[in-house]
């Protein structure tokens, strides 16, 4: 079974956008971080960097990861739902 989540940012508009997109769904884990690295607990750095998206999110969000592979900033991910969408 593949893992799929999705890394977001609070206060982060096109974070909960896809949130929003990927409602109802139960095969996307959804993690989100404070929007202030200052805040991250030693769990969420260890989370981030694991999954390597901790320079990621640095620059954008979200990131959608699946199985190591990574989807970054709200017009990926938004195609990669549309993709699944046509199968």
């Amino acid at each position: 079974m593949t893992k799929t989540i999705l890394f977001s940012l609070e206060h982060c508009i096109k974070c909960q956008q896809i949130k929003e997109l990927l409602a109802g769904r139960d095969d996307v884990e959804i993690i989100t971080f404070p929007h202030d690295l200052n805040q991250w607990q030693e769990e969420d750095l260890t989370m981030a960097k694991t999954h390597d998206v901790f320079e990621d999110l640095q620059k954008t969000a979200p990131v959608l990861w699946l199985d190591g592979e990574k989807k970054i900033g709200y017009l990926r991910i938004r195609k990669w739902l549309q993709d699944a969408q046509k199968q």
